[in-house]
C-alpha cells in the first residue's frame, strides 16, 4: 500500500487481490480497470471527493507511474514526548504542526530531523528514538509539482527545555499537549498527514 496525501485529501494505491480495508468516511473506492490514474488525479485535485483508494493489480507499478511525474523533496521532522509523555507541538501559520524541515546538503534524515526539532523549537538536548513512518504530499513551487517526503522519528526531552519558536519560519507557539488535547485541540486544526504521525506512536504508546 502507498499512500499520499493531494490538498489534504488521501490517494491510497491499494492491490485489488490484497484488500487492506484502509481509509476513512466518504472515500471513493475506484479501480485502475475503469479509471486512468489521470483520471484518478483529475478528481481528487478537484476536490470532488474526501479521497480516494485506488484498486491496482500492481500498486508498485502504479506508485512509481505517480511519483514519476514530481520531483522529489525529502525532508524530516520529530514528534518528541517528554518524561509525562505529554507531545510537543507548534503553532505555525495559524495550523497546529509538528517540527519538521528539508534536509540539507549530505544530511541524513535523523540528523535533519533532530537539526530541524532544535532549531524550530529552541531544544538544547534531545534523543532520537526510533523510525515512526513516512508520509507523503503534494504541491506546487514555481511552475514544479513537488512530493514531498517527510521522514518522521519519535524523540524524547525533558519538560524543563525552555522552548523557544523559530520566528523566521512563521511559529508563533511551541507548547506540550498530552494525548487528551491532541485529541481535542490539535486534530481540528492540523494537516491530516500529521495525524497520521500522532496515531502511528499513539497506537504503539
Amino acid at each position: 500500500m502507498h499512500k499520499v496525501y493531494i490538498n489534504d485529501k488521501p490517494l491510497i494505491f491499494e492491490n485489488v487481490y490484497e484488500r487492506l480495508n484502509v481509509g476513512g468516511e466518504g472515500m471513493l473506492i475506484l479501480s485502475e480497470s475503469e479509471f486512468s490514474l489521470k483520471e484518478i488525479l483529475s478528481r481528487i485535485e478537484e476536490n470532488k471527493t474526501n479521497g480516494i483508494i485506488y484498486l491496482c493489480s500492481r500498486p508498485d507499478q502504479a506508485w512509481f507511474n505517480f511519483t514519476d511525474r514530481f520531483v522529489l523533496i525529502e525532508a524530516a521532522g520529530g514528534l518528541v514526548v517528554n518524561e509525562n509523555n505529554d507531545c510537543l507541538v507548534i503553532f505555525r501559520k495559524k495550523v497546529w504542526d509538528l517540527p519538521k524541515g528539508k534536509l540539507d546538503y549530505d544530511e541524513s534524515p535523523e540528523q535533519a530531523a533532530k537539526r530541524e526539532v532544535k532549531e524550530e523549537c529552541g531544544i538544547k538536548k534531545l534523543k532520537l528514538d526510533k523510525f515512526l513512518l513516512n508520509t507523503f504530499h503534494t504541491y506546487s513551487e514555481k511552475n514544479k509539482f513537488i512530493l514531498k517526503k517527510t521522514h518522521w522519528y519519535s524523540m524524547s526531552a525533558s519538560s524543563d527545555e525552555i522552548l523557544i519558536p523559530e520566528s523566521g519560519e512563521d511559529i508563533e507557539k511551541v507548547s506540550w499537549m498530552n494525548k487528551e488535547k491532541i485529541h481535542e485541540i490539535a486534530f481540528k486544526n492540523t494537516y491530516a498527514s500529521i495525524k497520521d504521525v500522532f496515531l502511528k506512536y499513539f497506537e504503539k504508546n
